[in-house]
């Protein structure tokens, strides 16, 4: 077999081999995508971008829980009558990103602006490719400390007191 003939086989066979997500939309796409509709308030357009099945989101207090569109859509309302106009998420760092099949999880942090103030978010996320869209079904999101983590706080112990 020549190389030619050879390169054409293992391009084709690679080609039958490839994975059906490779073609599928971005989801870290369609995550920022979902910040943005989420931080102007559009509720038509976050209703179109999480899972028409199951949904579960957890926020950054204990008491925010909801399961279903119209709880994830409750929460959308009384955040955006909070904070009003203005609030923004900056873009994502820290990104991790898992996928199989039709399900994808997203990892990241970002940083939250409004009135003035700006925090970190930190969240977990996963995805569904449904008729060719990723969908969210599962959300959680903190709110983590600076300098409060195990490393930082055994520094602050071995310090001799004056």
């Amino acid at each position: 077999m020549t190389l030619r003939r050879t390169l054409l086989v293992l391009a084709a066979a690679a080609s039958l081999t490839a994975p059906a997500a490779m073609g599928a939309p971005d989801v870290q796409a369609a995550a920022q995508a979902l910040l943005t509709a989420y931080a102007a308030g559009d509720r038509d357009r976050v209703a179109d971008m999480v899972s028409h099945g199951s949904l579960h989101v957890y926020g950054s207090d204990v008491a925010e829980v909801t399961s279903g569109r119209d709880g994830f859509l409750g929460t959308l309302a009384a955040d955006h009558k909070l904070w009003g106009q203005g609030a923004a998420f900056g873009a994502m760092r820290n990104v991790s990103i898992e996928k199989d099949g039709d399900l994808a999880s997203l990892f990241f942090d970002t940083a939250f602006t409004v009135q003035g103030r700006t925090v970190p978010i930190r969240f977990a996320t996963v995805w569904r490719l449904e008729k060719g869209r990723w969908k969210l079904v599962q959300c959680s999101n903190v709110v983590p400390t600076v300098g409060q983590s195990a490393a930082d706080i055994l520094k602050t112990m071995a310090k001799p007191a004056p």
